[in-house]
C-alpha cells in the first residue's frame, strides 16, 4: 500500500519481475463493501476464489498474470497498527494439494512479520522526514534570528545617529558598522539559498581576538560608553569565523539588554589550559536559577516581548559543533557571565 493506505501501488512475485500499479486503490478494489475492507484487515489468510465479494474477483484478475493458470489463490492480509498495509496473494501448490490449518496459521504468522517490517519501515521514514524538518526548522530559525541582529543592530545606530553625528569618528564607526551589517544580511541570504539539514561548520585558522573585535565594530553605536575589554595574547583556533561571530553577537546583544543605559559589559579573552575562553558580562539584571536551568538554552523561551527566544540555543550549538562547551554564571539583580570555551587544535599548514 502507498503511505497513506489507500492504494495498491505494487505487485512482485517470485517468478516475474516488479511491477508498479497506478490505478489500484482500496476504493476501486471493494467499492462500497466497506465490511468486506474491515473483514481484510482482521482475518486470517482466505481462499480468494470462495470469496463471492467484487473486490476478490477483482484482487485475483489483478494477480492472474503473476500467477501459473488454474488453483486457488490464497490472500494473506498484511496489518499493522489496525490499518491495511496490503496484502501477499499465493497461487495453491504445484501439486494441487490444499492448504492445511497448520499452514494457514503460518502464513497468518508470516503475514503479521511481513506487516510489522513495513509497519517499521514507514515509521523509521516518517521518523526521518519529522527529523529533517526539525533540522530544517531549527537552521532557519538561526538565520532569521541572525537577520534580526543584524536589523537591530541597522536600528540602534539610526537612534544614535543624530545626535553623534557631527563626530567624524562616530561617522566612520557607522559607515563601517553598515557596511559590516549589510555584507552580514547578504551571507545570511546566501545561507539561506543554500540551506542545509544540519549545521555544517567551515573552518580556518583564526584569532578569535579578531572575531570579537570585528563583531564590537559592527555594534559600535549600540555598546557606547558601556564596553571594557581585556584581550590576552592567546594562540589561533580552526573555527567557523560567521558563526562565531553569531555567537558575540548573541552575547553581547544580550548583555546590552540586560544592562540598560546606564550599564557596563566586559569582554575578555584568554587562554586556559588546552582552551581559548571567551567571557561576556554585565552588571544587569540577572537570571533566576531556575530559568538558566530549565529556559535558557531551550529553543523559543524569551523573555523579551520581541525576542525569538533562539539565540542561546544557537550559541549552544555552534559552541558544541566547535566541540567547546558554554557555562553561565548569574545572581538576579547582580548581573551574568557567560564563558565560552574553545578547544585548542592543531594549526593548519
Amino acid at each position: 500500500m502507498d503511505e497513506h493506505g489507500g492504494r495498491l501501488i505494487r505487485v512482485s512475485s517470485t517468478s516475474n519481475a516488479e511491477q508498479a500499479l497506478s490505478d489500484h486503490s482500496i476504493t476501486s478494489i471493494a467499492g462500497k463493501d466497506l465490511k468486506s475492507v474491515e473483514l481484510i484487515k482482521v482475518s486470517r489468510p482466505f481462499d480468494l476464489a470462495r470469496a463471492k465479494e467484487k473486490w476478490a474477483r477483482d484482487l485475483i484478475e489483478r494477480s492472474s498474470g503473476q500467477f501459473r493458470t488454474g488453483g486457488s489463490p490464497i490472500c494473506v492480509p498484511l496489518v499493522g497498527d489496525e490499518s491495511w498495509l496490503g496484502v501477499i496473494v499465493l497461487a495453491d501448490r504445484v501439486r494441487g494439494l490444499g492448504y492445511t490449518a497448520e499452514e494457514m496459521d503460518l502464513l497468518k504468522c508470516i503475514g503479521a512479520q511481513v506487516a510489522a517490517s513495513l509497519l517499521k519501515l514507514r515509521l523509521t521514514e516518517e521518523i526521518l522526514e519529522r527529523k529533517e524538518m526539525e533540522a530544517f526548522q531549527t537552521m532557519s530559525g538561526f538565520l532569521i534570528h541572525d537577520l534580526k541582529n543584524a536589523a537591530s543592530t541597522l536600528g540602534l545606530m539610526l537612534q544614535n545617529l543624530p545626535a553623534h553625528f557631527d563626530n567624524p569618528a562616530f561617522r566612520q564607526d557607522a559607515f563601517r558598522g553598515i557596511g559590516s551589517a549589510a555584507s552580514r544580511i547578504n551571507d545570511l541570504i546566501n545561507r539561506m539559498n543554500a540551506l542545509r539539514h544540519e549545521l555544517r561548520l567551515k573552518p580556518a585558522e583564526l584569532d578569535l581576538n579578531v572575531v570579537v573585535t570585528e563583531t564590537l565594530a559592527t555594534l559600535n553605536g549600540t555598546l557606547e560608553n558601556k564596553l571594557v575589554t581585556k584581550f590576552d595574547q592567546i594562540p589561533k583556533i580552526l573555527a567557523d569565523g560567521q558563526q562565531l561571530q553569531s555567537v558575540c553577537t548573541n552575547l553581547l546583544l544580550n548583555a546590552c539588554d540586560a544592562v540598560g543605559t546606564n550599564g557596563r559589559i566586559t569582554v575578555e579573552t584568554k587562554r586556559q589550559g588546552e582552551w581559548v575562553a571567551l567571557s561576556v558580562s554585565d552588571n544587569g539584571c540577572g537570571m533566576s536559577e531556575q530559568f538558566i536551568k530549565n529556559s535558557l538554552f531551550r529553543p523559543f523561551r524569551s523573555t523579551k516581548k520581541k525576542g525569538l527566544g533562539i539565540g542561546m540555543f544557537q550559541s549552544k550549538t555552534i559552541v558544541e559543533a566547535h566541540d567547546g562547551k558554554i557555562h553561565v554564571e548569574s545572581d538576579l539583580g547582580v548581573g551574568t557571565t557567560f564563558r565560552v570555551m574553545l578547544p585548542l587544535k592543531s594549526q593548519t599548514a
